[in-house]
């Protein structure tokens, strides 16, 4: 006999078995009289009361493994930011990395806007210069000595403001700064270091000495008056002659000054402490013998 076959023969022995039960089972309630009670399960419609798999599971929320393109599902369609925005995010991820760079991950408190207060009337920052003159004067590149007793910086700022009846006299400014705002101008004066940049915050003259690195002072910030007012001045936007000129003189430490010219930012750098900028200086101040005598090591 073969394995089907044997399968077969017992699969047949098991149903006699069991309708015999059955018979034997109704007969003992026949007698007990409870014919009846009990449904006979065996000769019932097993199909009617049994319900389907898939009508079972069709309730349950577990996930689907099954990809929604076998299944015969719509794709589901996720909306990306456009690229204007991406260029926006990656502009702010840069400014908190450089800022954390800075401060070491702590936030910096929101500054709120300084106003100065109102100059004294002898003061340079009530008084105004000949723009015409100095914002583009033939001095660019020449060393201008000090006369009439006064010292280096005295003699540009008296310079500046101009002769007095015939008297040629500075007007009242802080003799310690490197930043000397007039009504209508900013001067900056800048000490070239005889070492070659070697100090951390030395003034540096690139591309062949046309551009130069400065320091604002270490408790400027970019809300500071005098920083609103240098950035304001140099941008780009608008005429020439309607723009407050930026002034440079440079000297060797004792030496008197030779006058730079006009200034123009290139760069500016909030994060840096000191505030650090990037100014282009006028192309004829590299051919100035005396001013290549100051930048040169």
């Amino acid at each position: 006999m073969t394995g089907g076959s044997r399968e077969q023969g017992r699969g047949t022995a098991y149903e006699e078995q069991r309708r015999e039960n059955i018979r034997r089972n109704r007969d003992r309630m026949k007698r007990l009289g409870v014919e009846g009670v009990i449904p006979e399960r065996g000769d019932a419609d097993r199909s009617a009361g049994k319900k389907k798999r898939r009508d079972r599971d069709q309730g349950l929320a577990l996930p689907v493994r099954q990809s929604a393109r076998l299944r015969n599902v719509p794709a589901v369609s996720y909306t990306l930011p456009d690229e204007e925005h991406l260029e926006d995010l990656e502009r702010v991820r840069k400014r908190v990395r450089k800022q954390n760079a800075v401060t070491g991950g702590n936030r910096i408190p929101k500054r709120e806007k300084v106003t100065p207060p109102a100059p004294s009337p002898d003061s340079c920052r009530a008084l105004s210069i000949d723009k015409e003159y100095w914002g583009d004067s033939e001095l660019v590149g020449r060393k201008l000595v000090p006369s009439n007793g006064l010292g280096p910086k005295a003699f540009i700022m008296a310079s500046l403001r101009g002769a007095s009846n015939g008297r040629l006299a500075p007007p009242k400014f802080s003799k310690y700064s490197g930043i000397q705002e007039w009504a209508n101008a900013v001067v900056l004066f800048v000490n070239v270091s005889s070492k070659g940049g070697q100090q951390a915050y030395d003034n540096l003259f690139l591309d062949n000495f046309g551009r130069m690195t400065w320091f604002a002072q270490k408790y400027h910030v970019e809300e500071t008056p005098v920083v609103q007012r240098l950035l304001k001045l140099t941008k780009r936007e608008g005429g020439d002659g309607e723009r407050d000129p930026v002034l440079l003189f440079c000297r060797r430490e004792g030496e008197a000054y030779v006058f730079g010219g006009q200034l123009q930012l290139d760069q500016f750098f909030p994060e840096t402490r000191p505030l650090k900028f990037i100014w282009t200086l006028p192309e004829r101040l590299s051919a100035s013998k005396e001013f290549l005598d100051i930048v040169e090591t």
